[in-house]
Protein backbone atom coordinates (compact mmCIF):
# COMPACT_ATOMS: atom_id res chain seq x y z
CA UNK A 1 0.00 0.00 0.00
CA UNK A 2 1.55 3.60 -1.24
CA UNK A 3 1.27 6.03 1.94
CA UNK A 4 1.67 8.95 -0.67
CA UNK A 5 -1.75 10.35 -0.09
CA UNK A 6 -1.02 10.04 3.67
CA UNK A 7 2.08 12.12 2.98
CA UNK A 8 0.72 14.99 1.32
CA UNK A 9 -1.57 15.19 3.82
CA UNK A 10 0.81 15.74 6.71
CA UNK A 11 4.08 17.82 4.58
CA UNK A 12 3.56 20.02 1.41
CA UNK A 13 5.45 17.89 -1.05
CA UNK A 14 8.06 19.19 -3.75
CA UNK A 15 7.22 17.24 -7.19
CA UNK A 16 10.57 17.78 -9.87
CA UNK A 17 10.44 19.95 -13.15
CA UNK A 18 9.52 19.05 -17.10
CA UNK A 19 11.33 16.11 -18.75
CA UNK A 20 10.67 17.00 -22.37
CA UNK A 21 12.01 20.29 -22.42
CA UNK A 22 15.39 19.16 -20.67
CA UNK A 23 15.81 16.05 -22.84
CA UNK A 24 15.31 18.68 -26.27
CA UNK A 25 18.23 20.92 -25.25
CA UNK A 26 20.50 18.17 -25.13
CA UNK A 27 20.81 17.81 -28.86
CA UNK A 28 20.68 14.05 -29.06
CA UNK A 29 21.44 12.23 -31.99
CA UNK A 30 18.44 10.99 -34.25
CA UNK A 31 20.03 7.86 -35.05
CA UNK A 32 22.20 6.92 -31.91
CA UNK A 33 20.08 8.24 -29.01
CA UNK A 34 16.37 7.83 -30.33
CA UNK A 35 17.36 4.76 -32.24
CA UNK A 36 15.97 6.85 -35.55
CA UNK A 37 12.62 7.96 -33.29
CA UNK A 38 12.66 11.36 -33.79
CA UNK A 39 10.64 13.10 -30.46
CA UNK A 40 9.97 9.99 -28.83
CA UNK A 41 11.25 11.10 -25.50
CA UNK A 42 10.12 8.01 -24.23
CA UNK A 43 12.07 5.54 -26.30
CA UNK A 44 15.19 6.62 -24.16
CA UNK A 45 14.15 4.46 -21.58
CA UNK A 46 15.91 1.59 -23.50
CA UNK A 47 18.64 3.52 -25.59
CA UNK A 48 19.59 5.70 -23.25
CA UNK A 49 18.65 4.85 -19.57
CA UNK A 50 21.84 6.51 -18.16
CA UNK A 51 20.38 10.44 -19.42
CA UNK A 52 17.59 9.29 -17.79
CA UNK A 53 18.70 8.52 -14.73
CA UNK A 54 20.77 11.84 -14.94
CA UNK A 55 17.59 13.66 -15.16
CA UNK A 56 15.98 12.38 -12.43
CA UNK A 57 19.34 12.48 -10.28
CA UNK A 58 19.45 16.34 -11.19
CA UNK A 59 15.88 16.94 -9.48
CA UNK A 60 16.42 14.60 -5.97
CA UNK A 61 19.64 17.07 -5.70
CA UNK A 62 17.70 19.84 -6.33
CA UNK A 63 14.98 18.68 -3.34
CA UNK A 64 12.41 16.93 -5.00
CA UNK A 65 10.21 14.45 -2.91
CA UNK A 66 8.42 12.86 -5.99
CA UNK A 67 10.21 11.85 -9.01
CA UNK A 68 7.87 11.39 -12.64
CA UNK A 69 8.74 9.03 -14.76
CA UNK A 70 9.76 9.03 -18.42
CA UNK A 71 6.39 7.77 -19.74
CA UNK A 72 4.26 11.04 -20.53
CA UNK A 73 3.51 9.91 -24.16
CA UNK A 74 3.75 6.32 -23.19
CA UNK A 75 0.63 4.55 -23.96
CA UNK A 76 -0.03 1.80 -26.74
CA UNK A 77 -1.55 4.32 -28.98
CA UNK A 78 0.95 7.38 -28.61
CA UNK A 79 3.65 5.38 -29.41
CA UNK A 80 1.96 3.61 -31.72
CA UNK A 81 2.59 6.56 -34.18
CA UNK A 82 6.18 5.19 -33.74
CA UNK A 83 5.38 1.78 -34.67
CA UNK A 84 6.41 1.23 -31.10
CA UNK A 85 2.99 -0.21 -29.96
CA UNK A 86 4.54 -3.61 -28.85
CA UNK A 87 6.71 -1.77 -26.65
CA UNK A 88 4.46 -0.29 -24.50
CA UNK A 89 4.01 -2.51 -21.48
CA UNK A 90 8.06 -2.77 -21.36
CA UNK A 91 8.80 1.04 -21.71
CA UNK A 92 6.46 2.53 -19.18
CA UNK A 93 7.78 -0.54 -16.79
CA UNK A 94 11.76 0.29 -17.70
CA UNK A 95 10.52 4.15 -16.93
CA UNK A 96 9.26 3.17 -13.66
CA UNK A 97 12.02 1.05 -12.47
CA UNK A 98 14.54 3.90 -13.44
CA UNK A 99 12.91 6.61 -11.56
CA UNK A 100 12.81 3.31 -8.42
CA UNK A 101 16.33 3.13 -8.73
CA UNK A 102 16.88 6.47 -8.14
CA UNK A 103 14.69 7.20 -5.28
CA UNK A 104 15.96 4.26 -3.94
CA UNK A 105 19.48 5.09 -4.47
CA UNK A 106 19.01 8.35 -2.46
CA UNK A 107 17.08 7.14 -0.04
CA UNK A 108 19.88 4.98 0.97
CA UNK A 109 22.61 8.12 0.94
CA UNK A 110 20.02 10.20 3.26
CA UNK A 111 17.29 8.28 4.72
CA UNK A 112 14.82 10.78 3.25
CA UNK A 113 10.91 9.24 1.91
CA UNK A 114 10.77 9.87 -1.99
CA UNK A 115 7.81 8.48 -4.15
CA UNK A 116 7.73 8.22 -7.77
CA UNK A 117 4.74 9.12 -9.71
CA UNK A 118 3.92 6.86 -13.11
CA UNK A 119 3.12 9.88 -15.53
CA UNK A 120 0.49 9.66 -18.07
CA UNK A 121 -0.24 12.00 -20.60
CA UNK A 122 -3.20 12.78 -22.56
CA UNK A 123 -1.72 11.16 -25.63
CA UNK A 124 -2.77 12.75 -29.34
CA UNK A 125 -6.36 11.86 -29.74
CA UNK A 126 -9.62 12.99 -27.64
CA UNK A 127 -12.74 11.16 -27.54
CA UNK A 128 -14.88 14.07 -27.46
CA UNK A 129 -13.54 15.25 -30.27
CA UNK A 130 -14.48 11.91 -32.27
CA UNK A 131 -10.38 11.10 -32.68
CA UNK A 132 -10.44 7.59 -30.79
CA UNK A 133 -13.52 5.36 -29.31
CA UNK A 134 -13.47 5.25 -25.94
CA UNK A 135 -13.10 1.22 -25.10
CA UNK A 136 -9.74 1.93 -27.53
CA UNK A 137 -8.76 4.32 -25.44
CA UNK A 138 -9.70 2.96 -21.79
CA UNK A 139 -8.16 -0.55 -22.80
CA UNK A 140 -5.06 1.78 -23.98
CA UNK A 141 -4.24 3.18 -20.55
CA UNK A 142 -5.42 0.19 -19.26
CA UNK A 143 -2.00 -1.06 -20.61
CA UNK A 144 0.35 1.88 -19.73
CA UNK A 145 -0.61 1.61 -16.01
CA UNK A 146 0.11 -2.15 -15.88
CA UNK A 147 3.63 -1.42 -16.74
CA UNK A 148 4.01 1.23 -14.31
CA UNK A 149 2.67 -0.45 -11.10
CA UNK A 150 4.70 -3.73 -12.41
CA UNK A 151 7.49 -1.11 -12.05
CA UNK A 152 6.98 -0.09 -8.85
CA UNK A 153 5.39 3.57 -8.74
CA UNK A 154 3.95 4.83 -5.77
CA UNK A 155 0.77 6.55 -7.52
CA UNK A 156 -0.67 7.11 -11.04
CA UNK A 157 -0.39 10.26 -12.23
CA UNK A 158 -2.74 11.60 -15.30
CA UNK A 159 -1.64 14.47 -16.03
CA UNK A 160 -2.37 17.76 -18.28
CA UNK A 161 -5.84 16.14 -19.09
CA UNK A 162 -7.41 18.22 -21.79
CA UNK A 163 -11.33 16.23 -21.79
CA UNK A 164 -13.15 14.85 -19.59
CA UNK A 165 -13.74 11.67 -21.09
CA UNK A 166 -9.94 11.06 -21.70
CA UNK A 167 -10.03 11.29 -18.17
CA UNK A 168 -12.63 8.81 -17.54
CA UNK A 169 -11.09 6.88 -19.80
CA UNK A 170 -7.25 7.12 -18.01
CA UNK A 171 -8.84 7.11 -14.16
CA UNK A 172 -10.89 3.51 -15.30
CA UNK A 173 -8.23 2.22 -16.88
CA UNK A 174 -5.61 3.10 -14.19
CA UNK A 175 -8.22 1.52 -11.87
CA UNK A 176 -8.67 -1.37 -13.82
CA UNK A 177 -4.71 -2.04 -13.42
CA UNK A 178 -4.23 -1.38 -9.71
CA UNK A 179 -7.04 -3.78 -8.97
CA UNK A 180 -5.74 -6.52 -11.41
CA UNK A 181 -2.47 -6.60 -9.19
CA UNK A 182 -3.99 -6.03 -6.41
CA UNK A 183 -2.05 -2.73 -4.86
CA UNK A 184 -3.39 0.16 -3.53
CA UNK A 185 -1.65 2.84 -5.31
CA UNK A 186 -3.63 6.32 -5.48
CA UNK A 187 -4.83 8.00 -8.72
CA UNK A 188 -3.99 11.51 -9.23
CA UNK A 189 -5.21 13.74 -11.72
CA UNK A 190 -4.28 17.36 -12.59
CA UNK A 191 -6.10 18.82 -15.44
CA UNK A 192 -4.67 21.67 -17.99
CA UNK A 193 -6.99 24.81 -18.20
CA UNK A 194 -6.10 27.45 -21.35
CA UNK A 195 -5.75 30.94 -21.73
CA UNK A 196 -9.20 30.57 -22.48
CA UNK A 197 -10.24 29.56 -19.02
CA UNK A 198 -11.75 26.13 -20.19
CA UNK A 199 -9.67 22.83 -20.80
CA UNK A 200 -8.77 21.93 -25.30
CA UNK A 201 -12.54 20.81 -25.28
CA UNK A 202 -14.28 23.52 -23.59
CA UNK A 203 -15.05 21.96 -19.91
CA UNK A 204 -14.16 24.88 -17.38
CA UNK A 205 -12.77 23.85 -13.82
CA UNK A 206 -16.07 23.47 -11.90
CA UNK A 207 -17.05 20.90 -14.48
CA UNK A 208 -13.78 18.94 -13.78
CA UNK A 209 -13.85 19.37 -10.21
CA UNK A 210 -17.97 17.73 -10.49
CA UNK A 211 -16.37 14.96 -12.68
CA UNK A 212 -13.80 14.00 -10.69
CA UNK A 213 -15.16 13.92 -7.46
CA UNK A 214 -18.02 11.51 -8.61
CA UNK A 215 -14.99 9.15 -9.54
CA UNK A 216 -13.32 9.29 -6.33
CA UNK A 217 -9.65 10.09 -7.34
CA UNK A 218 -7.35 10.70 -5.07
CA UNK A 219 -6.20 14.18 -5.13
CA UNK A 220 -6.92 16.72 -8.22
CA UNK A 221 -4.81 19.51 -9.64
CA UNK A 222 -3.49 22.01 -12.45
CA UNK A 223 -0.61 21.72 -14.69
CA UNK A 224 0.96 22.58 -18.00
CA UNK A 225 -0.51 25.33 -20.66
CA UNK A 226 0.41 28.84 -18.31
CA UNK A 227 2.46 29.87 -15.37
CA UNK A 228 0.85 30.27 -12.25
CA UNK A 229 -0.38 33.54 -12.31
CA UNK A 230 -3.08 32.59 -14.91
CA UNK A 231 -3.60 29.18 -12.93
CA UNK A 232 -4.50 31.49 -10.09
CA UNK A 233 -8.04 31.72 -9.66
CA UNK A 234 -8.44 27.98 -10.72
CA UNK A 235 -6.41 27.23 -7.73
CA UNK A 236 -8.85 29.07 -5.72
CA UNK A 237 -11.94 27.28 -6.88
CA UNK A 238 -10.43 24.14 -6.19
CA UNK A 239 -8.87 25.10 -2.50
CA UNK A 240 -12.47 26.70 -1.92
CA UNK A 241 -14.12 23.52 -3.22
CA UNK A 242 -12.68 19.92 -3.00
CA UNK A 243 -12.06 18.22 0.22
CA UNK A 244 -8.83 15.79 -1.55
CA UNK A 245 -5.07 17.10 -1.84
CA UNK A 246 -4.48 19.76 -4.24
CA UNK A 247 -1.49 19.16 -6.85
CA UNK A 248 -0.22 22.27 -9.02
CA UNK A 249 2.87 21.83 -11.75
CA UNK A 250 3.26 25.31 -13.48
CA UNK A 251 4.95 26.45 -16.58
CA UNK A 252 7.67 28.93 -16.11
CA UNK A 253 5.35 31.63 -17.41
CA UNK A 254 3.23 31.28 -20.53
CA UNK A 255 5.82 30.52 -23.68
CA UNK A 256 7.39 33.36 -25.97
CA UNK A 257 9.31 32.65 -29.44
CA UNK A 258 12.06 34.34 -29.42
CA UNK A 259 14.54 34.24 -32.78
CA UNK A 260 12.89 30.97 -33.35
CA UNK A 261 13.06 29.37 -30.33
CA UNK A 262 10.37 28.85 -27.39
CA UNK A 263 11.25 30.41 -24.17
CA UNK A 264 10.18 30.12 -20.78
CA UNK A 265 10.09 33.38 -18.99
CA UNK A 266 9.66 33.11 -15.02
CA UNK A 267 12.66 32.97 -13.01
CA UNK A 268 13.02 30.55 -10.27
CA UNK A 269 12.71 33.42 -7.76
CA UNK A 270 9.43 34.25 -9.74
CA UNK A 271 7.95 30.51 -9.83
CA UNK A 272 8.89 30.57 -5.92
CA UNK A 273 7.31 33.78 -4.86
CA UNK A 274 3.65 32.56 -6.74
CA UNK A 275 4.19 28.92 -5.28
CA UNK A 276 4.37 30.25 -1.92
CA UNK A 277 1.57 31.60 -1.84
CA UNK A 278 -0.20 29.22 -3.67
CA UNK A 279 1.16 26.77 -0.20
CA UNK A 280 0.22 29.79 2.03
CA UNK A 281 -3.24 30.77 0.62
CA UNK A 282 -4.69 27.80 -0.99
CA UNK A 283 -3.36 25.14 1.30
CA UNK A 284 -2.04 23.09 -1.89
CA UNK A 285 -0.21 19.47 -1.05
CA UNK A 286 1.70 19.47 -3.75
CA UNK A 287 4.09 21.67 -6.00
CA UNK A 288 6.19 20.96 -8.73
CA UNK A 289 6.99 22.50 -12.21
CA UNK A 290 5.70 21.84 -15.75
CA UNK A 291 7.23 22.79 -18.89
CA UNK A 292 10.47 24.91 -18.81
CA UNK A 293 11.05 24.66 -15.50
CA UNK A 294 14.93 23.25 -14.24
CA UNK A 295 16.32 21.87 -11.66
CA UNK A 296 16.98 25.32 -10.73
CA UNK A 297 13.57 26.06 -10.61
CA UNK A 298 13.09 23.17 -8.29
CA UNK A 299 16.20 24.38 -6.00
CA UNK A 300 14.01 27.59 -5.59
CA UNK A 301 10.67 25.85 -4.78
CA UNK A 302 12.67 23.49 -2.16
CA UNK A 303 14.32 26.53 -1.01
CA UNK A 304 11.17 27.92 -0.07
CA UNK A 305 9.24 24.96 1.64
CA UNK A 306 12.38 24.87 3.87
CA UNK A 307 12.26 28.76 4.80
CA UNK A 308 7.45 28.16 5.50
CA UNK A 309 8.77 24.73 6.97
CA UNK A 310 10.72 26.50 9.76
CA UNK A 311 11.85 23.83 12.00
CA UNK A 312 10.32 20.66 9.93
CA UNK A 313 12.19 19.87 6.21
CA UNK A 314 8.64 20.17 4.63
CA UNK A 315 5.47 22.46 5.82
CA UNK A 316 2.27 21.46 6.80
CA UNK A 317 -0.27 21.86 4.67
CA UNK A 318 -2.26 25.42 5.36
CA UNK A 319 -5.51 24.09 7.18
CA UNK A 320 -8.73 24.50 4.35
CA UNK A 321 -12.30 24.44 4.74
CA UNK A 322 -13.73 23.21 1.53
CA UNK A 323 -17.84 24.18 1.28
CA UNK A 324 -19.03 21.59 -2.00
CA UNK A 325 -21.86 22.36 -3.72
CA UNK A 326 -23.96 18.69 -4.87
CA UNK A 327 -23.69 19.67 -8.30
CA UNK A 328 -24.38 17.18 -12.03
CA UNK A 329 -22.02 18.62 -15.20
CA UNK A 330 -21.75 18.37 -18.60
CA UNK A 331 -18.80 18.02 -20.87
CA UNK A 332 -18.80 21.95 -20.06
CA UNK A 333 -20.38 23.12 -17.06
CA UNK A 334 -21.01 22.62 -13.49
CA UNK A 335 -24.71 23.30 -12.57
CA UNK A 336 -25.39 23.00 -8.49
CA UNK A 337 -28.50 20.92 -7.45
CA UNK A 338 -29.08 23.40 -5.56
CA UNK A 339 -30.94 26.53 -7.58
CA UNK A 340 -31.38 29.97 -5.95
CA UNK A 341 -35.87 29.56 -7.16
CA UNK A 342 -35.44 26.07 -5.16
CA UNK A 343 -36.64 24.34 -8.03
CA UNK A 344 -33.88 22.30 -10.84
CA UNK A 345 -35.46 21.74 -13.85
CA UNK A 346 -35.08 18.83 -15.97
CA UNK A 347 -36.15 18.89 -19.52
CA UNK A 348 -37.94 15.36 -20.19
CA UNK A 349 -38.89 16.01 -23.99
CA UNK A 350 -35.83 13.83 -25.02
CA UNK A 351 -37.38 10.53 -23.47
CA UNK A 352 -38.48 7.86 -25.67
CA UNK A 353 -41.14 7.02 -23.22
CA UNK A 354 -42.79 10.49 -22.33
CA UNK A 355 -42.26 12.26 -25.80
CA UNK A 356 -44.14 10.54 -29.13
CA UNK A 357 -42.01 13.19 -31.42
CA UNK A 358 -38.82 11.95 -29.95
CA UNK A 359 -39.72 8.30 -30.22
CA UNK A 360 -40.58 8.84 -33.81
CA UNK A 361 -36.92 11.04 -34.40
CA UNK A 362 -35.27 8.03 -32.57
CA UNK A 363 -37.18 5.36 -34.84
CA UNK A 364 -36.64 7.20 -37.64
CA UNK A 365 -32.67 7.54 -36.61
CA UNK A 366 -32.91 11.22 -37.18
CA UNK A 367 -30.64 11.68 -34.41
CA UNK A 368 -29.73 14.98 -34.92
CA UNK A 369 -32.83 16.44 -34.81
CA UNK A 370 -33.17 14.63 -31.03
CA UNK A 371 -30.51 16.34 -30.50
CA UNK A 372 -31.90 20.27 -31.45
CA UNK A 373 -35.06 19.12 -28.93
CA UNK A 374 -31.93 19.34 -26.41
CA UNK A 375 -31.06 22.56 -27.11
CA UNK A 376 -34.86 23.59 -27.58
CA UNK A 377 -35.18 23.00 -23.66
CA UNK A 378 -31.62 24.72 -22.76
CA UNK A 379 -32.93 27.69 -24.34
CA UNK A 380 -36.22 27.71 -22.57
CA UNK A 381 -34.35 27.40 -18.92
CA UNK A 382 -33.68 23.40 -18.60
CA UNK A 383 -30.89 23.23 -15.82
CA UNK A 384 -30.42 19.32 -16.90
CA UNK A 385 -31.89 17.56 -19.64
CA UNK A 386 -33.55 14.13 -19.29
CA UNK A 387 -32.36 11.45 -22.13
CA UNK A 388 -34.00 8.03 -22.22
CA UNK A 389 -33.55 5.73 -25.28
CA UNK A 390 -35.77 3.12 -23.83
CA UNK A 391 -38.01 1.62 -26.68
CA UNK A 392 -39.70 -1.46 -27.01
CA UNK A 393 -37.76 -3.28 -30.12
CA UNK A 394 -35.12 -1.01 -30.25
CA UNK A 395 -31.30 -2.01 -29.50
CA UNK A 396 -31.37 0.88 -26.51
CA UNK A 397 -27.26 0.45 -26.25
CA UNK A 398 -26.79 1.54 -29.94
CA UNK A 399 -29.43 4.29 -29.98
CA UNK A 400 -27.82 5.34 -26.76
CA UNK A 401 -24.38 5.43 -28.37
CA UNK A 402 -25.75 7.51 -31.51
CA UNK A 403 -27.55 10.22 -29.11
CA UNK A 404 -24.71 10.49 -26.69
CA UNK A 405 -22.08 10.95 -29.06
CA UNK A 406 -23.86 13.92 -30.50
CA UNK A 407 -25.38 15.21 -27.19
CA UNK A 408 -22.10 15.62 -25.65
CA UNK A 409 -20.59 18.21 -27.84
CA UNK A 410 -24.01 19.90 -28.44
CA UNK A 411 -25.51 20.70 -24.71
CA UNK A 412 -23.95 22.58 -22.37
CA UNK A 413 -26.65 21.93 -19.98
CA UNK A 414 -25.87 18.25 -18.11
CA UNK A 415 -27.54 14.85 -19.28
CA UNK A 416 -29.54 12.81 -16.56
CA UNK A 417 -29.47 9.24 -18.61
CA UNK A 418 -32.84 7.69 -17.82
CA UNK A 419 -32.83 3.72 -18.28
CA UNK A 420 -33.87 0.71 -16.20
CA UNK A 421 -31.25 -1.62 -17.63
CA UNK A 422 -27.99 -1.33 -15.78
CA UNK A 423 -25.70 -2.14 -18.94
CA UNK A 424 -27.24 0.64 -20.76
CA UNK A 425 -26.84 2.98 -17.73
CA UNK A 426 -23.05 1.52 -17.67
CA UNK A 427 -22.12 2.19 -21.33
CA UNK A 428 -23.38 5.74 -20.93
CA UNK A 429 -21.18 6.46 -17.89
CA UNK A 430 -18.42 5.69 -20.09
CA UNK A 431 -19.25 7.61 -23.09
CA UNK A 432 -20.83 10.58 -21.44
CA UNK A 433 -17.84 13.60 -21.06
CA UNK A 434 -19.88 14.79 -18.00
CA UNK A 435 -21.08 13.00 -14.71
CA UNK A 436 -24.41 11.01 -15.66
CA UNK A 437 -26.92 10.00 -13.15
Amino acid sequence: MSDLIEALKSDVLLCDGAMGSRVQAMGLDIEVDYGGQENCTEILNRTRPDIVREIHRGYVESGSDIIQTNTFGASPITLGEFDLTDEAFDLNQRAARLAREVVDEARQADGIRRYVLGSIGPGTKLPSLGHIAYDDLEAAYRLQADGLISGGVDGILIETCQDPLQIKAAVNGAKDARKAAGVDVPVIVQVTVETTGTMLVGADIAAAATILKAMSVDAIGLNCATGPKEMMEHVRFLSESVDVPITVQPNAGLPELIDGETVYPLRPDELADWLRRFVSDYGVNLIGGCCGTTPEHIQALHRMLGNLGRNRRRPEPAPRTPDWTPSIASLFTQTPLRQENAVLAIGERCNANGSRKFRELQAAENYDACVAMGRDQEGEGSHAIDLCAAYVGRDEIADMTALLTRMRGSLTAPLVIDSTELPVLEHALKLYGGKAI
